[in-house]
């Protein structure tokens, strides 16, 4: 059955969104918390990409023009790209606001998107990106109406891992 994701909701992992000049340490508290975010566009993921090792070598064989064609065998490097997120950008403390300190912050944490139930289910899948926001990108649009004049906030993570669970 097809999985709806007109509905997805996405749960920001703790940030701390007050700056003290430290940097987030590992297993540091935060004065932030988990909490779920507006997401207006997207998401669009880059994908998942793996190297390749070269095999070619002297003793491939030649095809039929006589030219030597490159071999290639699968690499053991995945790259688990990005996602990235339009979200409301809500300035809700004199720093920023949660949009904001998950770019400054540069912690690594789970976002957690949630599916809902489809069919028989009665909990959707979730799936896990553990990973870091490496971009924000605000934008708004004056003298505009409805929607168009939303404050919001392209977010990019780099990914470092992907969890997924399925719904029952």
């Amino acid at each position: 059955m097809p999985q709806d994701t007109s509905r997805i909701r996405v749960k920001f992992f703790a940030q701390d969104t007050t700056p003290t000049g430290t940097g987030p340490a590992l297993g540091a508290t935060t004065n932030g918390s988990d909490s779920f975010v507006c997401v207006t566009d997207g998401p669009t993921w880059s994908g998942i990409g793996r190297g390749d090792v070269e095999t070619t070598c002297t003793e491939t064989e030649l095809d039929g023009w006589g030219n030597l064609p490159k071999q290639f065998r699968p690499g053991k490097l995945i790259n688990y790209g990005t996602i990235t997120l339009t979200v409301d950008w809500e300035i809700d403390n004199q720093y920023g606001g949660r949009e904001f300190a998950a770019f400054m912050d540069g912690r690594v944490g789970d976002l957690v998107f949630y599916f809902p139930p489809e069919g028989a289910q009665t909990t959707g899948p979730t799936m896990t990106l553990t990973g870091y926001c490496n971009r924000f990108t605000p934008s708004g649009t004056v003298l505009k109406d409805e929607d168009e004049s939303r404050l919001t906030a392209e977010l990019v993570y780099k990914l470092n891992r992907i969890t997924m669970t399925v719904g029952s």
